[in-house]
């Protein structure tokens, strides 16, 4: 049983938001350096970049608040077991937002159209938007070659003999946790193959 005195105060509490919030605001700047600097190693999975750029950034914060946290106690009431909680609770924010911004714009066919409609300087109808769609995305930037060069670089899809791709073991297995995932949620099931 606890007593009283182990009881979060509200200037605790106020202490933690402040500080979880420089945290991430610090954890921000970091994993923009890292991923900006990601891409002078080369090409890859934005994805995959994105989650080791979030590990590096989660160690890099724990180190710096296991530094500046006693510099910060002398004003706020932190414990050391806050440099932990800030390092956590920062990695977690970053990934959401990674997530939800650069890798939904990396990826997405609907921000793809909304900057053909940017671009168009006139109204587009929707065969326009689908000439637009094959010319620019499917021919002259080959994002299905990329697709497909990305899911060999994760281990879904390898060469055939003879030609063409295969899927893997884990490619097969990813579908079975996409079509889950898709399920559980509701969402269009003709994107994981169910019917």
């Amino acid at each position: 049983m606890t007593d009283a005195s182990d009881r979060p105060t509200a200037g605790r509490i106020a202490a933690l938001l402040v500080y979880y919030g420089l945290a991430t605001l610090a954890g921000g700047v970091v994993f923009a350096l890292l991923m900006r600097a990601n891409t002078l190693l080369g090409p890859g999975v934005l994805f995959y970049r994105g989650l080791v750029a979030l590990a590096a950034t989660a160690i890099v914060l724990l180190a710096l608040s296991l530094w500046l946290l006693p510099k910060l106690a002398r004003a706020l009431p932190l414990r050391a077991d806050d440099a932990l909680g800030g390092a956590i609770v920062a990695a977690c924010v970053l990934s959401s937002v990674f997530v939800l911004g650069p890798v939904t714009v990396d990826r997405s066919i609907s921000v793809f159209m909304l900057s053909q409609f940017e671009s168009a300087g006139k109204p587009l109808t929707v065969e326009d938007v689908k000439d637009r769609f094959v010319k620019t995305y499917v021919v002259d930037w080959a994002q299905m070659d990329r697709r497909v060069k990305e899911q060999q670089i994760s281990g879904n899809l390898a060469p055939a003999d003879g030609g063409g791709w295969t899927l893997t073991a884990q490619g097969r297995r990813f579908m079975e946790v996409a079509r889950w995932m898709s399920w559980l949620v509701d969402a269009d099931p003709r994107f994981v193959g169910r019917k």
